[in-house]
């Protein structure tokens, strides 16, 4: 039996954003943990595409900003960064576009994701994003016969006393052969789920005591919007 073979793309872009907003506006007050991500996003993929033989996953992410060391930045900040990226076995791609100023979606993700379904032949692509100029990504495997499972989200808060909202655009969500809402995901947290649970990184304490306060004040129940 042959390998079934996954391919999970993340857009920077979109993670950064979310990763901010659990981080500092939701009351988690935590990081992602990429390698619980990861571990998440494979056990998603094995229940939605129901693989047959050995599950091999290959993960990639596309960050927004162009390589910093080579404008001889070596912060301690993008050496951790690299160093989680790298102990979650992802391969990290900075973008080659990106100009000064200019926070955009790394679009070198389309064309590898395209290319990797054919000479990578991979049966499956799981791909994180809320971005529209990705839209194009499920007609451009459709010859392969590849689907692609998205992963979104749709959230909204109060950012000095302005409301920001962070939705998934509707034509990427619509030509995705799957799609999974990750703010329900994520909503839906519960300590006896140590898949989900682990999508959270050290601040795991934080997440347990909101859990617990929720679930003792049914009144005042915080929903994503």
């Amino acid at each position: 039996m042959e390998d079934y073979r996954i391919g999970f793309f993340i857009d920077g872009f979109t993670l950064k954003r979310v990763n901010e907003y659990y981080r500092f506006y939701h009351p988690y007050r935590s990081r992602l943990d990429f390698k619980g991500l990861k571990s998440w996003v494979r056990a998603e993929a094995v229940q939605v595409f129901r693989p047959q033989g050995r599950i091999l996953m290959e993960a990639h992410y596309y960050h927004p900003y162009k390589d910093p060391k080579t404008r001889g930045w070596h912060t301690s900040g993008i050496l951790r960064f690299e160093q989680q990226i790298a102990e979650a076995g992802m391969q990290i791609h900075y973008s080659e576009n990106y100009l000064d100023n200019q926070f955009n979606p790394n679009m070198a993700l389309l064309d590898d994701a395209v290319v990797f379904s054919c000479y990578r032949k991979l049966n499956a692509i799981v791909l994180l994003s809320t971005q529209g100029q990705y839209a194009t990504l499920s007609d451009r495997v459709a010859p392969y016969s590849i689907p692609v499972l998205l992963l979104g989200w749709n959230f909204s808060y109060l950012k000095d006393n302005e409301l920001v909202s962070w939705k998934t655009d509707t034509a990427l969500k619509e030509k995705a052969s799957y799609y999974v809402a990750m703010d329900k995901v994520v909503e839906n947290l519960t300590e006896q789920d140590p898949l989900r649970f682990g999508i959270f990184q050290r601040e795991k304490y934080l997440v347990k005591t909101y859990l617990r306060g929720k679930a003792a004040d049914k009144v005042t129940e915080w929903r994503v919007s």
